[in-house]
């Protein structure tokens, strides 16, 4: 564990990652693509900040492809939220942060595009504040990012913030 603030957090890498996602069943492509068009899928965005700037990474997958975003993904069946912060984060950035804060909740819809990976997203909005910045990478490598002094004007358009 790591210390920050006179509080003990905990970090993971991809090494320490074990979470039981045996337990979480999977659909295949075609499945999928036809449930995202009758339900919506639950996801859990991270604003990591550090100081005034927060952590945005490029989307490499519709909707919103190449675009700067926050950390995020969906819950799959079977996670608790922890499980599904800890796999996100990690799959994203290269790291995982265990200590959050829900601080808001959007109910995202975009369009209908070929490649898209989702239509309406219901989001829980959770703040995670580091100490430092950093070079997120994923599993190949450095994550085109920036940090900036601002949210995506349309993360802010459709949040309820608490």
């Amino acid at each position: 564990m790591k210390r920050r603030r006179g509080e003990w957090v905990e970090e993971y890498t991809y090494e320490e990652l074990d979470i039981g996602m045996a337990a979480c069943m999977f659909i295949n492509e075609n499945e999928y693509r036809g449930i995202i068009k009758k339900i919506p899928v639950f996801c859990i965005d991270f604003v990591v900040k550090c100081g005034g700037r927060i952590l945005l990474i490029r989307r490499t997958e519709e909707p919103l492809r190449d675009e700067y975003w926050v950390v995020g993904g969906r819950l799959y069946y079977g996670e608790s939220l922890e499980e599904s912060a800890k796999r996100i984060q990690l799959r994203e950035i290269g790291r995982s942060f265990q200590e959050m804060k829900a601080i808001g909740f959007s109910n995202y819809r975009f369009e209908n595009t070929p490649d898209s990976r989702a239509l309406h997203t219901p989001t829980l909005l959770c703040l995670i504040e580091v100490e430092e910045m950093f070079v997120p990478e994923d599993s190949t490598g450095a994550v085109d990012h920036i940090w900036s002094d601002r949210l995506p004007s349309r993360l802010l358009a459709d949040a309820l913030m608490f």
